[in-house]
């Protein structure tokens, strides 16, 4: 049996926004959280890290860790980022693979619109993220 890929994913947030990609393949679209496969001899952090410069052209701090959860072929860990330097621009490997038929967009989108669009492969978990951000359930 293979073992799962191990996907760092990064809840980035500013001003009551979440930065997602919007994504178009095949005649879908949908929105997920930047992130990625974490490479052989690469720890959770450093793929983070490395995601969030190649997917959003970010340098980024890492916050607390929000979960860590099975998804179908998939173990996702997602991080908290509220410090960062740069512009959010598609880095070099969603830029470059772009085409009409596989789109990539980053958006901000504000917090009560993110559970409307992410349903894919999972949405977001909230009490996490209030948590982390030191706010109670509302």
């Amino acid at each position: 049996m293979m073992p799962l890929r191990q996907r760092a994913s990064l809840v980035i947030v500013r001003d009551e926004m979440m930065l997602l990609i919007y994504r178009y393949r095949n005649g879908r679209s949908y929105y997920i959280l930047p992130g990625g496969g974490v490479e052989p001899g690469e720890s959770l952090a450093e793929a983070a890290v490395r995601e969030a410069a190649e997917e959003t052209s970010l340098q980024v701090v890492l916050g607390p860790q929000l979960w860590q959860r099975k998804l179908e072929e998939q173990i996702e860990t997602a991080f908290l980022i509220t410090q960062f330097e740069g512009t959010p621009r598609l880095g070099d490997p969603e830029f470059l693979r772009q085409s009409p038929d596989n789109l990539y967009r980053l958006e901000w989108v504000p917090f009560a619109e993110v559970n409307e669009l992410i349903r894919y492969p999972a949405p977001v978990e909230w009490g996490a993220i209030e948590a982390a951000l030191g706010r109670g359930a509302s």
